[in-house]
């Protein structure tokens, strides 16, 4: 069984892909490539180029191989470019993470793992975030990732 990392050529998906693979784990790696670098992948790990806006081809990356779990760290993230373009953001972080999500209860997949930011709690007044903070984001690309 496999662990499918999304955006697994970014810097956080690349480093939870590393470590995934010195546990002993089978890491698919699907990433558009449009941020990150397949040179990022230091082990061989299996690399589909493939945007999470194609539905029907995430279906066939889950139909050939056998899933267990997924890490999702596709993400558009830089702030003043989602202020600039909050249409990217909402299609990039909220739209297909939920192609993505539809497809994983399609599979019956049950460990999901989504890296959100703080950037959904906004500006706290104390200056720290917890879990348990109210949510208020300031930009589209935490509004994008609530």
């Amino acid at each position: 069984m496999s662990i499918l990392v999304t955006g697994g050529c970014g810097y956080i998906g690349s480093h939870v892909v590393n470590q995934l693979l010195e546990a002993g784990k089978e890491v698919i790696v699907l990433d558009n490539l449009s941020t990150g670098s397949a040179d990022s992948l230091l082990h061989g790990e299996k690399l589909i180029e493939l945007d999470l806006a194609e539905v029907g081809k995430i279906q066939q990356v889950f139909k050939e191989n056998k899933i267990e779990s997924v890490m999702h760290f596709a993400a558009s993230t830089e702030v003043a470019e989602s202020v600039k373009n909050p249409l990217k953001y909402y299609s990039n972080n909220t739209i297909n993470s939920l192609n993505l999500l539809q497809v994983c209860l399609e599979f019956q997949i049950r460990n999901f793992i989504f890296s959100s930011t703080a950037a959904v709690y906004g500006k706290q007044e104390n200056g720290i975030a917890y879990e348990s903070s109210i949510t208020n984001p300031v930009n589209p690309y935490g509004w994008s990732k609530l």
